[in-house]
């Protein structure tokens, strides 16, 4: 059954044409995330309510962050990854460059293991064809091609054992499951976990919360669905919004839902229409998230 009546907020109405990424982080107690289409990095923070945008360079165009152990964010960019401390307005610094200028190539959704590692897939920004990689990323620049032939990567996260990593490729509407040899960074037995070539949805940004299950984002349908660690459907909740793109656990005891949106290739009287189409969203759906890992850090007993 469809949940259509779960009350949902927003956020902040950020009017983002693609947004993407949500991360909540604790030290600054604050939401971040980024719009695709445009420079900056985005916050909000519950406990005031404040929503702002820090302008980027405009070559650093994002398509993922991470939070950082040394403090900041790591930025995903067509140009590389970069390192970027919004406290100390330093200039961003690149540590690697997986494209290597590849013409019309970005770097998309990514996320960090819980060994400090970033794995983040690569698409060609404007030509649906299989053109991207899946990259692990070490703390020092170093880059992996773990694997290829993907059009539109997406919905990158972990088990909260460390055994499962979840992919998906969005244009082709599959969600695998990777068998996670975390010490070694390995990926092994690619399955797959969730088929939604049935669906009018399109899976995009997920994260797993603390029961390990999986809550996806469904582009195009407007829903947000909670996977069993088997792969079945276990909830599907209704958003006011046609695109929502990625959730995040976030808020005291990660017990609040964001969601970004989009709002992309919308005519001004489909914008007029879904006025929440790129806004934040938030919802309370009865179970929390777990910590973001970050980019360097590397827990003891892992």
């Amino acid at each position: 059954m469809i949940e259509t009546d779960l009350p949902i907020t927003v956020a902040a109405q950020s009017a983002d044409i693609l947004g993407e990424v949500p991360l909540w982080c604790e030290r600054t107690q604050r939401l971040w995330w980024v719009d695709v289409r445009r420079p900056a990095l985005q916050s909000f923070d519950p406990a005031t309510g404040r929503h702002t945008a820090q302008r980027l360079h405009p070559d650093l165009i994002t398509g993922s962050i991470a939070l950082r152990e040394e403090g900041g964010f790591l930025l995903a960019t067509p140009g590389g990854l970069f390192v970027f401390d919004p406290a100390t307005g330093e200039a961003a610094r690149r540590i690697a460059d997986p494209l290597q200028g590849a013409a019309g190539m970005r770097l998309n959704d990514g996320k960090c293991d819980r060994r400090g590692r970033f794995w983040v897939g690569s698409m060609h920004d404007t030509r649906r064809e299989p053109l991207g990689t899946l990259y692990r990323v070490e703390p020092d620049g170093r880059c992996t091609a773990m694997l290829d032939g993907f059009v539109l990567p997406n919905a990158i996260c972990f088990s909260p054992d460390d055994r499962t990593m979840y992919f998906a490729d969005t244009h082709n509407q599959v969600i695998w499951a990777f068998d996670y040899d975390i010490a070694a960074g390995a990926l092994s037995n690619r399955r797959v976990f969730k088929d939604w070539t049935h669906q009018k949805g399109r899976p995009d940004g997920a994260t797993v919360d603390a029961q390990g299950y999986v809550w996806n984002c469904m582009v195009a349908s407007g829903q947000l669905v909670r996977l069993a660690p088997d792969g079945r459907v276990d909830r599907v909740i209704q958003l006011p919004v046609t695109n929502p793109t990625c959730p995040a656990f976030g808020g005291e005891g990660l017990a609040t839902l964001y969601i970004t949106s989009h709002s992309q290739r919308f005519t001004p009287q489909e914008q007029a229409a879904e006025p929440l189409a790129g806004a934040l969203l938030a919802l309370d759906v009865g179970v929390r998230g777990l910590p973001e890992p970050r980019f360097g850090a590397a827990p003891a007993g892992r």
